[in-house]
């Protein structure tokens, strides 16, 4: 139907949420580089573009930190990264004190949307005491006893 809006979930608001946000900035960029304006078509391909380099920094530094045997990213999985991407990071702190750089309002707080529990069936059975309490928990009893 012509005219009318889709309802969207908790999922798409954070999304768009997060989407705009990196509107605002490329627009922001786009005025201290002194456009006075912009094509709403050129705005939203620099938008995907600032998404999909973002996107990709955070890969790679996950990537970086996993063959290393950690599971959070450290500042140096970052830098490597930008390396490897050809961003020269000697110049980040000097760009980053820029006297005409915009500061630009933190989004208003959307929750995270929710990730649906597993499907579970039955009880889960506590660890025996020769089995250290930090082990995960045993799986769904559906999952290895046996029926009848």
């Amino acid at each position: 139907r012509a005219g009318s809006k889709q309802p969207t979930t908790p999922a798409d608001n954070y999304y768009l949420a997060r989407r705009r946000t990196l509107q605002v900035v490329v627009s922001s960029l786009l005025t201290e580089a002194g456009f006075e304006s912009a094509e709403k078509a050129a705005v939203e391909t620099l938008t995907e573009m600032l998404q999909s380099y973002i996107s990709e920094i955070g890969r790679s530094a996950k990537s970086y930190c996993e063959h290393t045997a950690r599971t959070q990213p450290t500042l140096s999985d970052i830098v490597v990264t930008l390396v490897e991407m050809g961003f020269n990071v000697e110049t980040l702190p000097a760009y980053a004190k820029r006297s005409q750089r915009m500061v630009i309002t933190a989004p208003p707080v959307t929750n995270q949307p929710v990730t649906p529990k597993a499907l579970t069936a039955g009880q889960n059975k506590p660890h025996p005491s020769h089995i250290p309490g930090h082990f995960p928990e045993f799986p769904d009893p559906h999952t290895y006893i046996k029926t009848p």
